[in-house]
């Protein structure tokens, strides 16, 4: 037979003293110091909502004790009792938290960076893309260059370089063409 912290408890109560008590009324304990036992929970609780539920434990571990004439202070018991249940809650709590928790070695964690792969074969896409460019006619280099890295409108291109506006979209062309045979259409250089 093991020895809870309750029958440790009574026997501590009762101790030091042969003296016959009156015979314990938990229900008379339980209306006497109700209230009381739940301001102290909520006083000592993190989450105040269980101190009715611990304190119901404690009147029914008490039960155990109901008609002894050892307890000397039926209000300590029950508040020691209600102590002990408070402690055993927090205890399984911990327990559970811990079992709750999950290693990270196996979790893929999501970023918002481009994995290295992605970044080196876009790097290599940029570079044959310059190269493409560096490689178009000097005035159609130009043309595509004032449109896509100035943000110039096809007829101010025109102006800029005293040709059409016609001929500024055939140049366009021509360079949007040469550049998406070369980085094969992932560039994204549609206007």
């Amino acid at each position: 037979m093991s020895v809870t912290s309750d029958d440790a408890l009574s026997g501590e109560l009762a101790l030091g003293s042969d003296r016959q008590c009156a015979a314990l009324s938990v229900s008379e304990t339980i209306r006497r110091y109700h209230d009381s036992l739940i301001r102290f929970l909520r006083q000592r609780l993190r989450v105040k909502e269980d101190a009715a539920d611990i304190a119901q434990e404690a009147y029914i571990r008490m039960m155990q004790y109901e008609g002894s004439k050892k307890i000397q202070s039926p209000s300590s018991m029950l508040f020691r009792i209600a102590i002990n249940v408070a402690n055993d809650l927090g205890r399984s709590e911990q327990a559970r938290r811990v079992s709750d928790q999950l290693s990270i070695d196996g979790l893929e964690l999501a970023s918002h960076q481009p994995s290295a792969d992605r970044e080196i074969a876009a790097q290599q896409d940029l570079d044959i893309l310059y190269g493409a460019i560096e490689q178009l006619p000097p005035k159609c280099r130009q043309v595509f260059l004032l449109s896509r890295v100035e943000r110039m409108t096809y007829p101010q291109i025109a102006v800029h370089c005293g040709i059409s506006v016609k001929m500024v979209e055939k140049h366009i062309s021509h360079a949007l063409a040469v550049c998406m045979k070369k980085v094969g259409g992932s560039a994204g250089l549609s206007s």
